[in-house]
């Protein structure tokens, strides 16, 4: 992965690793666990098997994908591309150093990034939200690039009440379909909500639509909070 590409400061974005590491695996859903965080600029060996695919970095390994399926739990109404705007504007951590606060795609003063930083969907607290205008530096012939397509859900799918909360995760299972890449300039709308909570573990999905309310992609993930909480000490004003 590319240094530009990060979450972590030193690691890479999770959806961008798991785009990236799903592109082995021949499924139209594909389901990646992130083991251990994707380490930046360094060659990983991916072999591939009847399962899907292996990612090794050196002895370890850090990551596993297979042909996967996603939950029936019904989306609910995707809120507008201008209410989309109106939470990335209040997102609550703007201005507060973090873990994540230099992530390529969520993160609010990253010129170069992605600008997919989610905000609470107006009237609900427990679910989330992003615009998402697909910009030539994460596409190729005119198309968003598919691991792109899975960053751009992986950060809005974050859970609403650790944000709330001030609790930090980290992406640990993604499943995405894609249904289609989005065209340069598109204007989109990532939205999410969570499914299950069981102690430490949020279970999430996400899904992008485009401006006709079509679905361009969706996804389901899993996050689990960090153990030891003092990297996001700064998040506890939201309390």
């Amino acid at each position: 992965m590319e240094r530009a590409l990060n979450g972590p400061r030193r690691h890479a974005n999770g959806g961008f690793a798991a785009g990236s590491i799903a592109q082995h695996v021949d499924a139209d859903s594909v389901t990646v666990v992130l083991e251990r965080p994707i380490p930046l600029a360094r060659q990983l060996e991916v072999r591939e098997d009847r399962d899907g695919a292996i990612v090794w970095d050196g002895r370890r390994v850090v990551a596993r994908a297979r042909p996967g399926r996603l939950t029936d739990h019904p989306a609910p109404p995707a809120p507008s591309f201008a209410d989309a705007l109106l939470a990335r504007a209040r997102h609550p951590l703007i201005g507060v150093r973090h873990l994540l606060s230099d992530c390529v795609v969520c993160g609010p003063d990253r010129t170069d990034g992605m600008h997919v930083t989610p905000g609470f969907v107006p009237g609900a607290s427990d679910r989330l939200v992003a615009p998402w205008t697909v910009d030539v530096r994460f596409a190729h012939a005119g198309l968003a690039r598919y691991p792109a397509v899975w960053a751009a859900l992986d950060c809005p799918s974050y859970p609403a009440r650790a944000l709330v909360d001030g609790t930090v995760c980290l992406l640990g299972t993604m499943t995405a379909y894609v249904e289609r890449r989005p065209r340069v300039g598109e204007q989109l709308v990532v939205h999410s909500w969570t499914r299950e909570q069981h102690g430490r573990r949020f279970e999430t999905s996400a899904a992008m639509v485009d401006a006709a309310g079509g679905l361009v992609a969706r996804a389901d993930a899993t996050w689990v909070a960090l153990k030891h909480q003092r990297a996001l000490g700064t998040m506890r004003w939201l309390r």
